[in-house]
Parts: structure tokens; C-alpha cells; sequence
């Protein structure tokens, strides 16, 4: 049983793992989880079983105690314990490891997330507990660079696979913005000595094969 419920709390742990949504766990706190995965494991298994039998309160008790999260998102934990105790009570002292987590996700796992506000907007598998931009499927930690100029891989720098050179900095300050579009609109459907570094596909003319790579890099950081 120990083993067991012990697997249950680490699932919850792990299915927390990638935008802040609305929810009682901070942006501090989805970043203190995710930094110090390991850790609150370990700890947030340790007081579930101490306090299996007195509740919630007691597990509220040991957490805070431990832990540098706040009490709304301490409580989520603490309720779980009690819905894994309500709902998988026989899979987790009967049943086997494997059984016990499967029935605490199954039926704790969207309570926890919509306690804690832990959500993937992006559909790419991480959660905005450690997914640095969780609006694009494209970013979150491990990923490969794209060459756009962002932090794919969530580590806090721009490794050589993310940087970028923009054909579409037309005023050379090293982003693609509005100053940028408004230079290239007066080049468009120039056909005869037009602005240098307007004509993207070198095809002579500055037209709406030209546009479509503009916007594909329109709000990209240079480098």
C-alpha cells in the first residue's frame, strides 16, 4: 500500500509536467513544482502517507511545513489525497502499483488540474507547469530549435538551432515589425530597381510570394 499510494502522488506530480490558467497554484508556484519536481515528490508522498488517515488538514500541515508553496496550492495536494483515498482505497491496498496511478489519474487527475489552473493550451504534452510559452506547440523543455528566434526549448538562452537571420528586417533593428512592413508595402509590385532586400525570393519582382515570407517572420527577434 505504502509503494502504491506513493506511484498515485508521483503521477500527480508528473501529469503537472508544462500559458497560467486561472487556479489556486501561482505562476511561482507552477515554477517552484517544476523546478523542484523531485522534491515535492518526495515530499508531497511523505505526508500523504503520514497523514492517510487524519486528512487533509494534517497533509496541509506536513506541505507547508516543507515546502515554499502557497496554502490555496498546497490544498490542491491535500485533495487530492482524498479523492485517491475516496476512489482507488482498493486498487491502491489490493490492486497493483501499476492500477493504483492508473485509478488515481483517472479520477483525481482533472480535479487536481483544475485546482492547481494547470492547463496545455498547445496540445504539444507539457503543461504550463514547465512549457515556457504555452501558447506555441512548438516550445516547451527538450525541444529542437526552429531557427525563430525563441527559446524552443524553454532553458532561458538562445541556442545556435534558435537564432535567426531575418531576411524581413528592412530597417535593421533587429525585429520584424510595423516600421518594417510599412517599408516593404512601398517596395510592393516593384518590378525594375527595386528596394534592396524587398525582392526575398530573388525572382525580380516584389510581390505576394515576397508578402507570404514577410508575415511568416513578422514579430520574430533577429540575430
Amino acid at each position: 500500500m505504502v509503494w502504491k499510494f506513493t506511484l498515485s502522488l508521483a503521477a500527480g506530480i508528473a501529469m503537472l509536467s508544462g500559458v497560467f490558467a486561472q487556479g489556486n497554484c501561482t505562476s511561482f508556484d507552477l515554477e517552484y513544482i517544476c523546478q523542484n519536481t523531485e522534491y515535492v515528490q518526495s515530499v508531497s508522498s511523505n505526508c500523504g502517507l503520514q497523514c492517510l488517515s487524519e486528512g487533509e488538514e494534517c497533509l496541509e500541515t506536513c506541505m507547508v511545513e516543507q515546502l515554499e508553496l502557497s496554502l490555496p496550492c498546497i490544498g490542491c495536494f491535500g485533495e487530492q489525497v482524498v479523492c485517491v483515498v475516496q476512489n482507488c482505497y482498493f486498487a491502491c491496498a489490493f490492486g497493483t502499483e501499476e492500477a493504483c496511478a492508473e485509478c488515481a489519474l483517472a479520477n483525481c487527475e482533472a480535479g487536481f488540474n483544475e485546482c492547481a489552473g494547470v492547463v496545455d493550451f498547445d496540445s504539444d504534452t507539457w503543461t504550463n507547469l514547465c512549457d515556457c510559452n504555452d501558447s506555441n506547440p512548438l516550445v516547451f523543455p527538450g525541444a529542437d530549435g526552429t531557427n525563430q528566434g525563441f527559446d524552443n526549448d524553454c532553458n532561458g538562452l538562445l541556442s545556435p538551432d534558435e537564432l535567426t537571420t531575418c531576411l524581413a528586417d528592412m530597417n535593421t533593428d533587429q525585429i520584424i515589425g510595423t516600421a518594417d512592413l510599412l517599408i516593404f508595402l512601398g517596395a510592393f509590385n516593384c518590378n525594375d530597381n527595386c528596394l534592396e532586400g524587398a525582392d526575398f525570393n530573388n525572382d525580380g519582382v516584389v510581390g505576394a510570394s515576397d508578402l507570404l515570407i514577410f508575415l511568416s517572420e513578422f514579430g520574430l527577434f533577429c540575430f
